[in-house]
């Protein structure tokens, strides 16, 4: 027979247990670049749609783009949002890792491009030839295009003195003749523009196909592995933020000025990106592949197939 103080005590601990989730949340370190397409994980946590599906996310900034990887595989982060080649050039490197997701797809609207000093001479590829240009991240999507571009433009990449710098740093780096252009991306592209710091000078976007994916959100295959829980919530929270994205565009460019930390005024001129969730292996990514390995980038075709996780349905 219970005792009254047995019995007196049910009702308290029916309403402890209802009271907790069913199944804790799963913490997920996400690392990013202040780039603008990027705006689809700044709206997928601030709309709450990744804890809606079980995740607690921090959002962490990283300065540049080369450091994304090696924090994902150095556990201080679980999640990293990077480019193909970059991540290209791990895998070929040995680690395994796993895409999950894009945040944009080609041809994209937002800005984008090879951005000199107002007074610059450089008019076309061949101009480019012993000038100083900044790239954000050696082997990364802005620098591999940069190159192929101005190959198809009449100019040799190995002529040009490329280095790099912090896409904050774009209008800066312009001002204080520290080089003599940089391959930036919105939201610092027109800022530089709007604040007269340098002018466009090419369109070296122009060299990538239509469905070509932009940023990568990756993850290590061990990490992955385990929590494939995590990852399918991560694709639907991400989807969900997509659909957000289509009829909120102020909520919008609210979370990319506070990601970013840039001024509303400057996100408020500025066209958004072509937001895009799902991947395929071959029609998101083949180009990539085929860039590396004739940059010489990756020693071999990576397997593509393996390294990209369909979302469930797909």
């Amino acid at each position: 027979m219970r005792s009254p103080l047995a019995l007196a005590t049910l009702p308290l601990l029916a309403a402890t247990l209802l009271a907790q989730p069913l199944h804790a949340e799963t913490r997920v370190k996400m690392l990013y670049t202040a780039s603008a397409p990027n705006a689809l994980a700044f709206v997928a946590q601030d709309q709450g749609f990744f804890q809606a599906h079980g995740l607690a996310v921090d959002l962490q900034l990283a300065q540049n783009i080369s450091v994304i990887v090696p924090g994902v595989f150095s556990g201080s982060a679980q999640v990293g949002l990077t480019t193909a080649t970059v991540a290209f050039q791990a895998i070929d490197n040995g680690l395994d890792l796993r895409a999950f997701a894009t945040t944009n797809a080609f041809p994209d609207p937002s800005a984008a491009g090879l951005l000199v000093q107002p007074g610059s001479t450089i008019a076309s590829a061949g101009d480019l030839a012993g000038q100083r240009i900044g790239v954000p991240g050696i082997g990364g999507l802005l620098d591999v295009v940069m190159r192929k571009w101005v190959l198809e433009n009449g100019g040799d990449p190995a002529e040009i003195d490329i280095v790099e710098y912090s896409l904050p740093q774009t209008g800066d780096m312009l001002r204080a003749h520290q080089v003599d252009g940089v391959v930036t991306v919105d939201p610092f592209m027109s800022r530089a523009l709007q604040d007269g710091a340098g002018r466009e000078a090419g369109n070296i976007m122009s060299v990538i196909p239509d469905g070509t994916a932009g940023t990568l959100f990756v993850a290590t295959a061990d990490w992955a592995g385990h929590h494939p829980e995590a990852v399918a919530a991560m694709q639907e929270a991400l989807e969900d933020a997509l659909a957000f994205i289509r009829d909120h565009d102020a909520e919008t460019r609210d979370s990319l000025a506070r990601h970013t930390t840039l001024p509303p005024a400057v996100v408020a001129g500025m066209t958004l990106p072509a937001f895009s969730t799902h991947l395929d292996p071959e029609r998101s990514l083949g180009f990539w592949n085929e860039l590396a390995q004739e940059q010489r980038l990756i020693s071999g075709p990576v397997d593509l197939a393996k390294v990209v996780i369909p979302y469930p349905a797909d």
